[in-house]
């Protein structure tokens, strides 16, 4: 029985169109761009694979057609529900968290302070 490759993964390069508040609507990708011009020009790769963003304006939504702004407007929500969650489900779990640790390290500092004396 023949060996199966394994698939290759790469990193995928992209250039974002969005908004100015970081919401992004689209992404297409990329050639990934030659160290030279990342160099050259200053390119900053985020860790998203993200190269190059396009930004618009909010006003400019109004000119495009029924058909952008349906497809639009439905990423956004998605984007405006997913900070929602994360802000109610998430959030509250790791302030738990965190407050476990603060009160973790005040015991294990009184521990080693009691073990020095």
């Amino acid at each position: 029985m023949p060996r199966k490759k394994k698939p290759r993964r790469r990193k995928v390069y992209s250039i974002a169109h969005g908004f100015h508040d970081g919401a992004v609507f689209a992404c297409g990708p990329e050639r990934k761009p030659s160290e030279k011009r990342i160099k050259e020009e200053g390119i900053y790769v985020c860790p998203d694979g993200v190269f190059k963003e396009d930004l618009r304006s909010p006003t400019e939504w109004q000119s495009w057609d029924v058909e952008q702004r349906v497809k639009t407007v439905t990423i956004l929500a998605n984007r405006l529900n997913t900070r929602r969650a994360i802000r109610e489900l998430v959030l509250p779990e790791l302030e738990e968290i965190q407050n476990s640790l603060v009160e973790i390290n005040e015991r294990l500092k009184r521990l080693e302070h009691k073990a020095s004396v």
